[in-house]
């Protein structure tokens, strides 16, 4: 259990004393509000954007394929009342993280795939991402993983909020022009993916294999030795982009990305890996898979070449799976 302030000096909320779990960070001035679920804050000297872990309120302006609802804008203007205090002014939060490493490892480690710091805002001894599912801003946004400090806290919230039918769960707030999100259809899918994590947080870990979000400087140092890996990422996205008769994978973020390569992805010897990929964890599929092989650098990323199908795989693979495929040449085949 860890408090950590600014500078570094440790204290501690004896009223919160249950809740604390994760590491924070005490006392941050909040610069801006952008939305619901998203503020800026001034950390260390830097503004910092937070991403409000396990919350996704509805949008409030257009930026994306979501659509922007009565509900998106209002949830906005009621975060802006939230983080001010009576004269308007910006008010001081606290920051804490889903997990207890130190300040900075957790700065590292949790960002999202813009960079954005992923973690729990508490106000005057409140947990504002509690606070947003309780009052039916937002579900319990588990697409990336439940909550580790709150997940029983979370459902219970949402559960009382779908009851009393408030805000996203009242009927006549279900569409705006038409328009609305579906999340009779997200959130059986959210929970698909959600019980991939806990795989991964139960079997995964415990065995060594790396995630590109939480262990990216791991796959980095594996990479430099061209070591034998398993990670675990995120195929929601699919083919990135086909170069020749090869088909290229991003996986991870802008800041953190791994390469997979399939050469020959338009022949018969590799079709199938392709069309494993997009057809069992792209789009609306399970997205999470554990992918085996070989990493090395290549055009300074870290990169991992497909040859078999047994490279990938929706559980963690046994050693004895894996001594069966690590006859997979480490060099990346060339592109065409």
């Amino acid at each position: 259990m860890k408090f950590v302030s600014v500078k570094l000096q440790l204290s501690l909320n004896l009223a919160n004393l249950v809740n604390i779990v994760g590491t924070r960070v005490g006392n941050l001035q909040v610069t801006r509000v952008i939305d619901g679920d998203t503020i800026k804050v001034l950390l260390n000297g830097q503004q910092e954007f937070l991403r409000l872990h396990c919350v996704d309120t509805e949008e409030s302006f257009s930026n994306g394929t979501k659509p922007v609802t009565d509900v998106g804008i209002a949830s906005t203007e009621m975060a802006k009342r939230y983080f001010s205090d009576s004269n308007g002014n910006l008010s001081q939060v606290d920051l804490e993280f889903d997990g207890n490493e130190l300040l900075e490892i957790c700065l590292e480690k949790y960002r999202d795939g813009y960079g954005r710091l992923i973690c729990y805002v508490h106000r005057d001894g409140e947990n504002y991402n509690l606070k947003t599912i309780r009052e039916g801003w937002s579900p319990y946004f588990i697409k990336y993983g439940r909550s580790q400090e709150y997940h029983q806290q979370m459902m219970q919230a949402e559960a009382e909020a779908q009851a009393h039918q408030r805000m996203i769960w009242h009927p006549d707030n279900h569409h705006h022009h038409g328009i609305g999100r579906n999340y009779e259809l997200l959130m059986p899918w959210w929970s698909l993916r959600d019980s991939i994590t806990q795989d991964y947080h139960l079997n995964g870990i415990p065995a060594g294999v790396f995630s590109v979000r939480l262990d990216y400087p791991k796959i980095l140092e594996a990479a430099v030795a061209e070591a034998w890996v398993t990670i675990f990422c995120d195929l929601q996205d699919g083919i990135t982009k086909w170069i020749g008769s090869g088909a290229l994978i991003h996986t991870g973020s802008k800041d953190h990305i791994v390469k997979l390569w399939v050469p020959e992805a338009k022949l018969e010897k590799n079709a199938g890996l392709v069309h494993l990929i997009q057809r069992r964890y792209a789009g609306l599929g399970r997205g999470y898979a554990y992918v085996s092989g070989y990493v090395v650098m290549y055009r300074d990323k870290p990169e991992i070449t497909l040859t078999d199908l047994r490279q990938i795989s929706d559980f963690c693979p046994k050693q004895v799976e894996l001594s069966s495929t690590q006859s997979i040449s480490p060099l990346p085949a060339p592109r065409c």
